[in-house]
């Protein structure tokens, strides 16, 4: 059980950075007109959203599954890579890697089967009390 919860607080730090910069990324106390703001909200909510989703797996100790979300979450940011502006791009790709570089897919122990009793022999012998070894009464 320990050990569920030291690598839940591995992933933790990676999957708050991604939803961090994601929420982030978009305001500004002195808007600049001239260049973008920040990742579009759109992507922002839907990234921030598998981030989450990534955590929550993780914490629920399905390791394979935090890892699969979070492969899907870094292949979706880096085929939208151009839709982020540049100085956010190298931020964003490195918390995601590093957030899915984390995860190890730990499958469960197999459940361990009770040996099968061995078949029971029959004893062939005297099941004919009269007659010869074939059934003859005769």
């Amino acid at each position: 059980m320990a050990g569920k919860y030291r690598n839940v607080l591995r992933i933790l730090p990676g999957a708050a950075l991604v939803a961090l910069l994601l929420a982030g990324c978009g305001g500004s106390s002195r808007p600049d007109r001239s260049a973008p703001r920040g990742v579009p909200p759109a992507l922002a909510s839907k990234w921030a959203n598998q981030a989450s989703a990534v955590a929550d797996a993780a914490a629920a100790g399905n390791s394979c599954q935090a890892a699969q979300l979070a492969a899907a979450l870094r292949t979706d940011i880096i085929e939208k890579e151009s839709q982020v502006p540049a100085r956010l791009q190298p931020a964003l790709l490195t918390g995601v890697n590093a957030l899915a570089n984390r995860i190890v897919c730990q499958a469960p122990p197999a459940p361990q089967t009770k040996p099968s009793k061995p078949p029971h022999k029959h004893d062939h012998h005297d099941h004919h009390k009269s007659g010869d070894k074939h059934g003859n009464d005769g």
